[in-house]
C-alpha cells in the first residue's frame, strides 16, 4: 500500500497502545505506580525509507523522537535495525506526571521487538524499559497494567501486581502548564532523616497492602516526606485542588509522578470544581497492561 508518497510493506503493521500511569502513589518513591485508562498509540511497520514519522503533536519527527530511541536499542541489541514508519497519536499530556516518556519507551521497546518478531521476552523488555526510563515505577504497570511495585536487583527488575479495589474512582487534576521531571526531581534533598524515611516506608507498605486487600478506607495514609513536600512549591494551586478534593469527599490525593497532575481517589462519583487554569480527567485503572494488535 502507498501513503504520502512512501511505500509502506503490507506485513508486520502492528499497532501498540500503552496507558498512562502515575508513579510513587505518595509514598511508594521510585518504586510503585499504576496504571491509567488513558493511552498513546503508535503505529509501526517496515517501510522504503529510513525512518519516517508521523504524529499528531509537536513532536520530534527525527532519529530524537524518544520512540523511536527506544526502538533502536532494541534494534542495536538484537544486530538488525530495519527501515522503520512510525505513527504517534499522543493522549498523554506531556511533562505533566502522567507517565508520557514511560510511554513512549515502552510504546517504542515493544513495538520493535514485534518488528524483529519478538526476539526478547517480557522480563527482557521490562529491564531495558527500566533501564532506558531509569526506574520501575512508570515502566512497569505501563507493561503490566493494574498496580504495581518493583525493585531492582543486580540488573534485573522484580515486581509484584495487584489488581487494585474495583471500586476506586481516580480524578486526575492536571494544570494548564508543564514540570519537567528534571526540575522536578532537582528540588530533592539529597539525604533524609531516619523519621522521614520511617513516617514513608510504613505508608508506602500500608498503601500497598490497601491495594491489594481492595481497602479503599485505608487509602487515606497516603502521605510522604521524600518527594511531595519539596516538590510542591513548584506547583502553583496545588493547596487549593487539595482542598477542592477533599470538599467533594475524596479519600486521600497525591502526586501524581514528578507532578505537576495532583490525583484524587473516591470510593464514589464525585463533583469537583477545581480552580481556574486545571483541567479535571475521571480515569480508572488499565489493568491489563499493553495491547498489540494486527492493522
Amino acid at each position: 500500500m502507498t501513503c504520502v508518497g512512501f511505500a509502506l510493506y503490507n506485513f508486520g503493521m502492528k499497532k501498540i497502545r500503552v496507558s498512562a500511569t502515575s508513579a510513587n502513589i505518595g509514598a511508594g518513591f521510585d518504586c510503585m505506580g499504576l496504571a491509567l485508562n488513558l493511552y498513546n498509540e503508535i503505529t509501526v511497520g517496515e517501510c522504503d525509507e529510513k525512518l519516517i514519522i508521523k504524529t499528531d503533536k509537536n513532536l520530534p519527527k527525527d532519529e530524537t523522537n524518544l520512540v523511536y530511541v527506544s526502538m533502536k536499542k532494541v534494534f542495536d541489541l538484537c544486530g538488525r535495525t530495519p527501515n522503520v514508519y512510525i505513527e504517534q497519536i499522543n493522549n498523554i499530556p506531556v511533562a505533566s506526571g502522567l507517565g508520557s516518556s514511560a510511554a513512549c519507551v515502552v510504546a517504542g521497546v515493544v513495538g520493535a521487538n514485534e518488528l524483529l518478531g519478538k526476539p526478547l521476552g517480557e522480563h527482557e523488555i521490562v529491564d531495558l524499559c527500566t533501564a532506558l526510563d531509569g526506574h520501575p515505577d512508570n515502566v512497569v504497570p505501563a507493561i503490566k497494567g493494574g498496580v504495581t511495585a518493583g525493585v531492582i536487583m543486580d540488573g534485573h527488575v522484580e515486581y509484584i501486581k495487584c489488581r487494585a479495589p474495583e471500586n476506586l474512582n481516580l480524578f486526575a487534576a492536571t494544570p494548564n502548564f508543564e514540570l519537567h521531571t528534571e526540575k522536578s526531581r532537582s528540588v530533592l534533598p539529597e539525604s533524609y532523616s531516619r523519621a522521614d524515611v520511617v513516617y514513608s516506608l510504613s505508608r508506602a507498605i500500608v498503601t500497598f497492602a490497601a491495594l491489594v486487600n481492595s481497602d479503599a478506607d485505608m487509602l487515606k495514609v497516603i502521605d510522604d516526606k521524600l518527594h511531595q513536600q519539596y516538590r510542591k512549591p513548584l506547583i502553583k494551586g496545588y493547596d487549593e485542588v487539595v482542598k477542592a478534593f477533599g470538599d467533594a469527599g475524596a479519600i486521600s490525593h497525591f502526586l501524581s509522578g514528578a507532578g505537576p497532575t495532583i490525583i484524587g481517589l473516591f470510593k464514589s462519583d464525585a463533583s469537583v470544581k477545581l480552580p481556574a487554569g486545571w483541567t479535571l480527567r475521571k480515569l480508572g485503572i488499565e489493568r491489563d497492561g499493553v495491547k498489540v494488535s494486527v492493522i
